[in-house]
């Protein structure tokens, strides 16, 4: 038998981990699906003994050891140092488009883990039998873009129970917000009343990502009037893909 004599041990815990969610998979974070598929990571702003494993919908971080312990180690070097926090920054993306690239920032450190929320792109996301909405976002004024928006759709069911979707816009202003288990119609009802709100920042580039937990609420003009509100009201009807435009305009109009 060969016998082997370990010269030292390099002992590495992990800090904290980071969970990547689809955000239109539910309506909570605690029954969000996590990513099946690797996603891009670029660290802004981190300890510069900083290091991570990026995983299938997840990514570890971990602080990089000062120092190696000779020969074996005992469980007395294996345990976890004392836990301070500290800030990881940066960009998470998806390089085949199916997700809309953000922007985060956590207190990692303390091991309880962080789910954080992507959405799928125009080009990810896929309409299923129950329908859904699509647009472009385009501010009152300049008629920019409205880049990188969070948009909310609350539906009232017949039984009086809400469900909620929710997209995020590309840098261009562009959405599709599939009804994945939207019921489908008792006789007698039309349609289903809903309300849609959205979150932006009016200082948001299409060059640059953002983190979508600091976008604010803003106004929309209605669909059926020259009225701005927060939320404003439409109707829904399962297997319709409805195409959204404000009163009189050609895209979905938006004012902070």
């Amino acid at each position: 038998m060969t016998s082997v004599k370990v010269l030292e041990t390099n002992v590495v815990h992990a800090s904290d981990v980071v969970y990547w969610l689809d955000g239109s998979s539910a309506e909570t974070p605690e029954e969000m699906l996590r990513i099946q598929k690797p996603l891009a990571l670029q660290i802004t702003k981190g300890p510069q003994d900083l290091g991570s494993v990026n995983g299938v919908g997840k990514t570890a971080f971990f602080r990089r050891p000062t120092k190696m312990v000779a020969g074996i180690a005992t469980e007395a070097d294996k345990s976890l140092p004392e836990k301070k926090t500290f800030v990881v920054a940066g960009v998470v993306s998806d390089p085949a488009g199916l997700y809309i690239p953000r922007r985060f920032q956590i207190d990692a450190g303390n091991g309880t883990g962080h789910g954080l929320e992507l959405y799928p792109s125009p080009l990810g996301a896929r309409f299923g039998p129950a329908g859904g909405l699509q647009g472009t976002l385009r501010y009152s004024t300049s008629d920019n873009p409205v880049a990188w928006a969070l948009l909310t759709l609350t539906v009232t069911t017949a039984l009086g129970t809400e469900l909620i979707f929710r997209c995020q816009a590309t840098g261009q202003g562009d959405f599709i917000m599939p009804l994945q288990h939207l019921p489908p119609l008792r006789e007698g009802i039309e349609h289903y009343a809903a309300t849609l709100s959205i979150a932006a920042l009016t200082s948001a580039t299409a060059s640059s990502p953002v983190d979508p937990s600091k976008l604010v609420a803003m106004n929309l003009l209605s669909l059926d009037g020259d009225l701005f509100a927060n939320p404003i009201a439409l109707s829904v009807i399962p297997g319709e893909i409805r195409l959204l435009r404000s009163y009189n305009r050609p895209h979905l109009i938006a004012k902070p």
